[in-house]
């Protein structure tokens, strides 16, 4: 949850075959020709009888969830994650996540929720480390700030990564994340090579920075 997205156009370059009707329907009618597992039991979400949860494999061995609603034909819900492999974060993979959901508010009953679902019922438990992406948005920034508090308020472990320097700081004041005095995000470049990691494992402290923010100020 690094540096800001500070210009739409580095938004819709993301996502912009979900942005508009037309071009979310296309790719709607895409990944129905496409080879998809259901994982709404998995992730636990109740779901209306229309919408579909489910994870396709993209390349590189990188893979999508989407949220389906076979009754608009839209899609309402996209997580792309990416799998990289880590030795400071001593896990491999490492599931890295950029999140999309419709502004359609036919949809906000259904998504509501989601996202703390496939992360903490299916991403954690399959991959055991997730981490954000280099480049959010404020809303997406926003999600961080919950998930990262979630998280910690389930005793799983937050971290403030630097994937160039391979520092990585244990963080266990969620207040340090909510006014950023631990340093997650800003709009200098290198801001890209920060990551937010919560896992659900704790790392060895033989790998952890001694510098670490756990509450002070």
């Amino acid at each position: 949850m690094p540096r800001n997205y500070i210009t739409q156009d580095k938004i819709d370059q993301e996502f912009g075959f979900l942005i508009t009707d037309k071009d979310n329907h296309a790719h709607y009618r895409k990944i129905l020709d496409q080879k998809r597992v259901d994982i709404h039991a998995q992730v636990g979400a109740m779901l209306p009888t229309t919408y579909e949860l489910s994870r396709i494999e993209l390349e590189n061995g990188n893979f999508a969830i989407v949220l389906l609603d076979h009754s608009s034909e839209r899609i309402a819900y996209y997580v792309k994650a990416s799998i990289w492999d880590d030795v400071v974060l001593n896990a491999s993979p490492v599931t890295q996540v950029l999140l999309w959901r419709t502004n359609d508010v036919i949809h906000e009953a259904v998504t509501t929720g989601l996202a703390r679902l496939i992360f903490f019922k299916y991403l954690l438990e399959s991959y055991n480390v997730v981490a954000s992406d280099s480049h959010q948005t404020t809303e997406g920034r926003d999600f961080w700030i919950r998930q990262t508090g979630f998280a910690l308020a389930v005793g799983l472990h937050v971290y403030r990564f630097h994937r160039v320097n391979c520092d990585l700081v244990k963080i266990e004041d969620h207040a340090i994340i909510r006014d950023n005095s631990c340093d997650l995000w800003g709009d200098d470049e290198d801001y890209c090579n920060v990551l937010a990691v919560i896992s659900k494992e704790a790392i060895p402290s033989s790998k952890i920075s001694d510098n670490k923010p756990t509450g002070s100020h």
